[in-house]
């Protein structure tokens, strides 16, 4: 097992960040064979399954916190302030699976596959987890990460990635002969031709947009994707092209989304953003000109130049909602902002306009 433990790797843009916690994942490059069949025989096995939408079981936990109030009739709407995955048993799963890694404590853990006769759909199993009779509800992991402890919400994002990717790659791309899970389900193996398939990663940038004015004043850009109410903001994102380089692509994004020039790209850290396979590279772009921003119309309806001062005020007074703390575009303006943001609106947005595309 490949192990990080040293949280100095880690980058500095927050806890929350998807993929950021260090994970005892499987070396692929070791012989995989014996992982599943020693899996399936070690009674602390945990299997992680996800329905059509990627959405897992999770189970609501009490807060030590309200055990005073534990008399009062609870809210409906009102989202649990800590939470846990209902795992599955092994006893309980039938179909392929896939080995994600090993527990801090050893435990390993699976994840159920979707399987070849009902596509989307994750192996049957049942959610009743390490707790018998507590209710679980299928929650997306935009919902479920800011209540999961970072190891689970990690296994949920690995789980996620893993899991659209085999949905996609049923086919061999060279011949379209199907394709079987392999490598403890790390891999594809083409039927026809034996040609192993790896799980893809698109990377894409994303930058917080910045510059100081000749008397010392920073301000941050942000825009509203056409997509959004009008009060939501983030910063700018896309995809890498190909043939283009990381600092390439930071500099073409901002120039086609906001119409400045950047002049220096500085990079921050990434986020996996498995919707589906994207890994988010977080830069801070400082730019040239900010009289030339303006918004190019189309993905970008609105761009506006912040203070630290006028951004704090806006957010505070409901004027405008930044993304939520499970996103990497919240570290960023958080990372310019020089400390926690100001606090309004605390869910969670897209990223922007190309973040949920199938690209």
């Amino acid at each position: 097992m490949s192990t990080a433990e040293n949280p100095g790797i880690l980058p500095p843009l927050g806890a929350l960040l998807l993929g950021t916690h260090p994970l005892r994942r499987n070396d692929l490059e070791a012989d995989t064979s014996a992982l599943l069949p020693a899996a399936l025989r070690d009674p602390r096995t945990r299997v992680l399954t996800l329905d059509a939408e990627g959405r897992a079981p999770i189970r609501c936990l009490p807060d030590p916190a309200d055990a005073a109030t534990a008399d009062a009739a609870p809210a409906h709407d009102a989202a649990p302030a800590r939470a846990e995955i209902a795992w599955a048993g092994t006893a309980q799963v039938s179909g392929p699976l896939a080995h994600l890694g090993l527990t801090a404590d050893g435990a390993p853990v699976l994840l159920a596959l979707p399987t070849a006769q009902t596509p989307g759909e994750a192996s049957t199993a049942t959610t009743s987890g390490t707790a018998a009779g507590a209710p679980s509800r299928r929650l997306g992991l935009r919902e479920a990460a800011e209540m999961l402890d970072p190891e689970q919400t990690g296994w949920f994002t690995a789980g996620l990635a893993l899991y659209r990717w085999h949905e996609q790659a049923r086919h061999c791309p060279r011949c379209g002969a199907p394709t079987e899970p392999a490598r403890a389900g790390w891999a594809r193996t083409c039927t026809a031709e034996g040609t192993e398939l790896f799980p893809r990663t698109d990377p894409a940038i994303i930058a917080a947009v910045v510059h100081t004015d000749e008397h010392g004043e920073e301000r941050i850009l942000l825009g509203r994707s056409a997509r959004w109410p009008a009060d939501r903001y983030s910063t700018f994102a896309g995809f890498v092209e190909a043939g283009e380089s990381l600092e390439a692509a930071v500099a073409r994004e901002v120039g086609e989304e906001a119409g400045v020039r950047v002049v220096r790209a500085e990079y921050r850290g990434s986020q996996p953003w498995p919707f589906p396979r994207s890994l988010m590279l977080g830069f801070r772009a400082v730019v040239a000109e900010p009289g030339a921003a303006r918004p190019d119309g189309t993905e970008i309806a609105r761009v506006r130049w912040f203070t630290r001062r006028e951004l704090a005020g806006e957010v505070r007074a409901g004027r405008v909602r930044l993304p939520g703390p499970v996103s990497i575009a919240h570290h960023l303006i958080a990372d310019w902002y020089g400390g926690t943001l100001p606090e309004k609106a605390p869910e969670t947005l897209p990223q922007n306009p190309e973040d949920e595309s199938t690209r």
